[in-house]
């Protein structure tokens, strides 16, 4: 977790292997490290950024309790080439 100084506000990411995927256990570290995150005084909203075609990664935020709020264009440079990304929030 990267946590944006001063602005109350801090980012998670994550990446499982596949022969781990499926089987619940980004659900359960997003949903500990999320409630863990938000217990601390200074940060009031998390995000994280998903790439619109991986759906297993958003529905796994959605079931942690993120909201998508919107799609942004070109936002993060991966494998060399620039991608759109969902992005989701989670509040106090």
């Amino acid at each position: 977790m990267a946590e944006n100084s001063g602005q109350g506000r801090a980012s998670i990411g994550y990446w499982i292997g596949p022969h781990h995927r499926n089987k619940g256990i980004v659900s359960v570290a997003l949903d500990a490290l999320s409630r863990w995150g938000l217990s601390l005084p200074e940060i009031h909203r998390l995000e994280l950024y998903v790439e619109p075609w991986n759906q297993g990664s958003w529905r796994a935020a959605e079931r942690c309790g993120y909201t998508r709020e919107g799609l942004l264009h070109s936002w993060q440079e991966v494998g060399g080439q620039r991608k759109d990304m969902d992005m989701y929030s989670r509040l106090k």
